[in-house]
């Protein structure tokens, strides 16, 4: 439903459907570019380099923090604010947060459940988006335009 003095595009209205705006599927696609290059770097840390997979999961995921924030500002929430540091440093934060949820469930995935790390590191990644999604759009870009 639009709202009133809109330019022609629509928005959706509060509600349930203003759980999921306009800027998560880009947020999705972005998503989905920093989980290759966090599961890529993983599978090659592991592979390539004998890493640990825990560790490997670890250093992997700080690159895809990066891709994300970097593609996240400038191409899902449009933001040209000039306070980079301090709003890195919170997309930082609730993306660590994500990653020790994506590190627990990793472990307990190949521990329990016998997945393969490269399968256990998917599902986490799955797992943690909505809450990626949530905290970055509700606290790190909340005044993007």
């Amino acid at each position: 439903m639009a709202h009133e003095g809109d330019t022609g595009c629509r928005t959706m209205s509060p509600g349930i459907t203003g759980l999921f705006p306009g800027r998560i599927v880009p947020f999705f696609c972005v998503g989905i570019l920093s989980s290759l290059v966090d599961i890529g770097l993983m599978y090659a840390f592991t592979t390539y380099l004998g890493l640990w997979y825990l560790t490997a999961a670890a250093f992997s995921y700080c690159c895809g923090i990066v891709v994300s924030y970097l593609a996240n500002k400038y191409l899902t929430f449009h933001d040209t604010g000039r306070k980079t540091a301090a709003q890195f440093a919170t997309f930082a934060a609730i993306s660590v947060s994500c990653l020790i949820v994506n590190l627990g469930i990793v472990w307990l995935a190949v521990t329990f459940l016998s997945l393969s790390p490269l399968m256990a590191k998917i599902l986490a990644t799955g797992i943690a988006f909505l809450w990626s999604y949530h905290g970055q759009s509700r606290f790190t870009f909340r005044n993007a335009k």
